[in-house]
């Protein structure tokens, strides 16, 4: 029995529901989690065309920090400096999904930690996750070197676990591909227990049942779509 996590780095809602994780995840040491990567940028994405493509984007950040409490001034600095003159990142879920399938073969075990590593340099601390110097800075967090973190990324094998993890993430969500999403695996089957943010209480709430083997549903809320659109 086994909680499964699909969540994507470039995810502000998944960014939103690390503070949910980490609770649920304190209270039940036991229950062991499965991350999966998601694919919500599958092309590449500049963060000047996606202020181009969501005009009101900081007024979603606001609610975002509201709901959630996850902070995002320092990336709303970087955002605001986007194409005019300031860094203008790249965001791309399959090289995410690269460099955390490097650190999950070399320091298995933390996947939930690494994946919010991830999201938090990038939403909390506004920092570029797809340049190479940061990937290797939040390896070094597991002990991984540099060098070695560099020819995992090279490793043909890491590179089709990454691809086999993002197929296997989509083919759960089928057609729908929101992230966040957690699930109960249990007992050969697998029961959602929130697709998109929900508040602590509530994903336990959903969890206390499935682990008693009730059937109350799923939660929903806000989430993040396959197009990089962001909802609720």
């Amino acid at each position: 029995m086994n909680l499964l996590y699909l969540s994507d780095v470039f995810c502000p809602w998944c960014y939103g529901f690390g503070s949910v994780m980490r609770r649920i995840l304190a209270e039940c040491p036991d229950l062991p989690v499965r991350v999966l990567g998601g694919d919500l940028m599958d092309e590449p994405l500049t963060l000047s065309e996606m202020k181009e493509e969501h005009p009101s984007i900081r007024e979603f950040f606001a609610r975002l920090e509201a709901t959630t409490g996850q902070p995002v001034d320092t990336f709303l600095g970087i955002l605001d400096g986007a194409g005019s003159g300031g860094p203008d990142w790249r965001m791309c879920s399959p090289e995410i999904g690269l460099a955390l399938a490097a650190l999950k073969t070399l320091a298995p075990g933390h996947d939930v930690d690494q994946l919010e590593a991830f999201q938090r340099a990038f939403y909390g601390e506004g920092r570029d996750v797809l340049d190479p110097a940061v990937q290797r800075d939040i390896a070094l967090r597991w002990g991984v070197d540099p060098v070695v973190f560099d020819a995992a990324c090279a490793d043909r094998a890491v590179r089709e676990r990454a691809e086999r993890e993002a197929v296997e993430a989509a083919d759960i969500m089928g057609e729908f591909r929101l992230y966040p999403a957690l699930y109960l695996e249990k007992d050969g089957g697998r029961e959602l227990l929130t697709r998109g943010y929900a508040p602590y209480e509530t994903v336990r709430a959903r969890l206390d049942a499935a682990l008693a083997g009730e059937r109350e549903g799923f939660a929903e809320g806000a989430a993040c779509g396959l197009d990089g659109k962001c909802c609720g």
